[in-house]
């Protein structure tokens, strides 16, 4: 499946400034991944947060503030410095979130509609399950980009659904594993790729012994790479260094938290409370408010999905 741009332009990169390790001079260094999810507010367009996971803004904290690294229209990045106190966090799970609250004239970015989060409703009405494709795009460690960020884009399947939680390490401290709901995905899950937006898809083949003609083009964020599984291996060593021992090998499972949790920690009181605030500072510039200044419609959490996507899926897919 080709995989339209616009699917790249909602991630970002996250930096720190780190000290090389050769030279010991700090430098930039590429984190993590993140991506942008637009929150409808009536009268006042979309609400744009960036998204990642929790452990990583944790894990940032010895290094000073923590970089979002946004595409410019002209061609090069824009830093927005962030301090690790300003995003808001899963108090359960590996999410954490902040209101980019900068104008996004000149930004090369889209925003995943909120619609697009697949809610628990929707993976239990699609039948969501283990073998439906997936993708998640972001940060490769080895090639984040020079003149502007460069995600890349990895294709799996679900191996796993949620039945049970799964216990993963969440603080980058050495605290115990604690456990989450999360999706197991096939997907050769490599570092870099925490935080990065997973989407499940549905090719035209998905029901046996039904072909849909035209193919569909349906698809939703199903969660957010949380990070890989690691098994540890026992192996001989020779040379210098006689011996055996257990080495960390990566499994090629990615760990993915579901859309669900995105939607609980946007809807907490401080970013409910946000939206609030700008909604009347909104209220407050104009009492009339002029047509072309609403680029989606009001947040009505209670409509049927399937309305919502019919009404924000169109302007997601309108390429630039």
């Amino acid at each position: 499946m080709l995989i339209d741009e616009q699917f790249r332009k909602c991630v970002t990169f996250l930096f720190v400034d780190k000290p090389d390790s050769e030279t010991q001079i700090l430098k930039k260094t590429p984190a993590a991944s993140a991506f942008f999810v637009g929150v409808p507010v009536e009268n006042a367009g979309s609400v744009i947060y960036a998204t990642t996971a929790r452990h990583v803004i944790d894990a940032s904290r010895p290094y000073g503030p923590i970089y979002i690294r946004i595409n410019t229209l002209n061609g090069g990045f824009q830093d927005v410095s962030t301090s690790q106190d300003s995003w808001v966090s899963h108090p359960s799970t590996d999410v954490a979130l902040i209101h980019l609250a900068v104008p996004t004239e000149g930004f090369d970015l889209r925003a995943i509609p909120f619609s697009m989060l697949a809610t628990d409703e929707y993976v239990i009405n699609k039948k969501i399950g283990a073998g439906d494709d997936v993708f998640f795009v972001g940060l490769f460690s080895e090639y984040p980009g020079h003149e502007r960020n460069q995600p890349i884009i990895r294709f799996g399947n679900i191996s796993l659904m949620p039945h049970e939680k799964i216990r993963v390490r969440l603080d980058p401290s050495g605290g115990a594993p604690v456990p989450i709901d999360a999706y197991l995905v096939e997907a050769r899950s490599w570092g870099g790729h925490s935080g990065s937006p997973a989407f499940v898809y549905f090719p035209p083949d998905r029901h046996p012994g039904m072909l849909m003609l035209g193919g569909t083009n349906e698809f939703a964020l199903l969660g957010l790479v949380q990070g890989h599984h690691e098994i540890k291996q026992e192996v001989a060593f020779i040379g210098d260094i006689l011996g055996t021992g257990k080495v960390p090998i990566n499994a090629g499972i990615a760990v993915v938290v579901p859309s669900q949790k995105i939607i609980d920690l946007l809807m907490q009181e401080e970013p409910v409370e946000e939206r609030k605030r700008i909604l009347e500072e909104s209220q407050e510039r104009t009492s009339v408010p002029r047509p072309d200044s609403i680029t989606e419609p009001p947040l009505k959490l209670q409509e049927p999905r399937e309305t919502l996507k019919r009404r924000l899926l169109s302007p997601w897919r309108t390429k630039p």
